[in-house]
Parts: structure tokens; sequence; C-alpha cells
């Protein structure tokens, strides 16, 4: 997927790497500052759980433009379990090639979840059509109030 304006949606490489979980970490503290201080996860900490976890757990999709890396997201069959843009790049409509990428990907539809205080990834998704199906908390040592959303076509 690739558009006039030099943005590609590709599948993750290893070489993607260092600014795929900079990115993620970066986008986790813009949103909820509060929430990644009480975890107190370290940049190597995240770098462990994306190689560890997240990686061999999903398909995992990188939006670039201009040969660099801006946002990825992660799949796991019907679950959205991951899509972040980085901060500095957001509301350029790269998170739309990304929810885009996952409507192909996923065509009989996906849920994903969110915390409800995430105003902003809750904006973008109602925006693009996901309905709210129930509120509960997420797991331990989270244990934030949190949203699922479900797509379909």
């Amino acid at each position: 997927m690739s558009g006039p304006e030099g943005v590609q949606v590709r599948r993750y490489d290893a070489a993607d790497f260092e600014e795929v979980v900079r990115l993620w970490r970066a986008a986790r503290i813009q949103v909820m500052p509060e929430l990644e201080a009480r975890m107190g996860h370290s940049p190597e900490d995240d770098a462990t759980f994306f190689r560890e976890q997240l990686l061999p757990e999903n398909e995992t999709w990188v939006v670039v433009e201009g040969g660099d890396v801006r946002g990825f997201l992660a799949r796991k069959d019907d679950l959205l379990g991951y899509l972040y843009v980085d901060p500095s790049h957001q509301r350029r409509g790269l998170g739309s090639r990304l929810f885009e990428k996952a409507r192909e990907l996923i065509p009989g539809g996906f849920h994903l979840y969110t915390h409800q205080a995430n105003t902003m990834a809750r904006s973008f998704y109602e925006a693009r059509g996901m309905k709210e199906t129930a509120r509960g908390v997420s797991p331990a040592p989270e244990s934030e109030p949190d949203v699922r959303y479900g797509w379909t076509p």
C-alpha cells in the first residue's frame, strides 16, 4: 500500500525495531503519562516486551514516510492489539493508513481495547466507524478502565 505522498504501509522488518519501540513508548507517554509513570517500564523493558511477546505473537506492519518508520500496527487473529503513530507525526493521515491496512488484513471485522481515558484513541476509532461494545478493566498490573471497540464491514 503506497500513496502519492511517499507513504507506504509494509510488513515490519527487524531493521525497524529501535524506531518502532521508541515511537511506541513516546506515544504511550504522550497519551497517559501518569499510567506510564506508575507502571515504571524502562526503555529496555519495552524492547524486551516487544522482542519476546509482541513480535512473536502478532502480525506486525509499519507505516513509513520518506524512508522513516512513523507508526505500526500489530494484530493477532481478529484482535487489533496495537496501533500507534509517533506523536510528532500524528494527525497527518498515517494512523488512517494503518487502520485501512487493518481492515484489509481482517476483512470480516475486528475488535480492540483502549483505555477509557484515552480520548484521542477513542475519537480516532469512533471517527472510523468503530462501535463501543463493552467496558471493563484492563488486566493487572495496569488495572485501568478500558473500552472494547468492534468494527464490522
